[in-house]
């Protein structure tokens, strides 16, 4: 638990982030979510999928609040994104684990667009929400898997994990 509890703080942070650091918005998004993609991956390996879970829910209203998801309710989007992300991983084995990446860009991209047409968004603005929930989701699940490994190796090495 505690684990997962500074997992989630270090996400949160760094999410904060966004409003300091003088990045373009592309950057941003990328290294910010690889990192919260991180957090999740190591809360998963290190804890439990109950803990990560709730860091899955707990990381979009953060986001939302603040400032940096400007439609709230994507929140359930992005929480079952997440959620499907450490779950697949979890039951990933070998190569399958090239599978949660995908998965997540797949629920991110088909939940914003069912939340964009509940909503009645602009055909323009739903369309544009379902790329920047897609493609860029995908790019930071991937990296942020890729990092985890090797931070996870690193931790082992050291003795600091199991």
């Amino acid at each position: 638990m505690v684990r997962a509890a500074v997992l989630l703080a270090i996400a949160a942070v760094v999410q904060w982030l966004r409003l300091l650091l003088p990045l373009p918005p592309v950057a941003s998004m990328l290294l910010i979510g690889s990192v919260v993609n991180l957090c999740l991956c190591l809360s998963l390996w290190t804890g439990s999928l109950k803990f990560t879970a709730v860091s899955c829910l707990l990381l979009p209203v953060f986001a939302w609040l603040q400032g940096h998801l400007f439609f709230w309710p994507l929140i359930p989007v992005i929480f079952l994104g997440n959620f499907v992300y450490c779950l697949s991983l979890k039951m990933a084995a070998g190569w399958k684990v090239a599978l949660p990446p995908v998965l997540k860009a797949v629920v991110l991209w088909s939940g914003t667009g069912l939340t964009a047409g509940l909503f009645h968004l602009p055909a323009q603005m739903k369309q544009v929400l379902m790329v920047y929930m897609a493609v860029p989701q995908w790019a930071t699940a991937a990296i942020g898997l890729v990092l985890a490994f090797f931070v996870r190796r690193a931790l082992q090495q050291r003795g600091v994990l199991s």
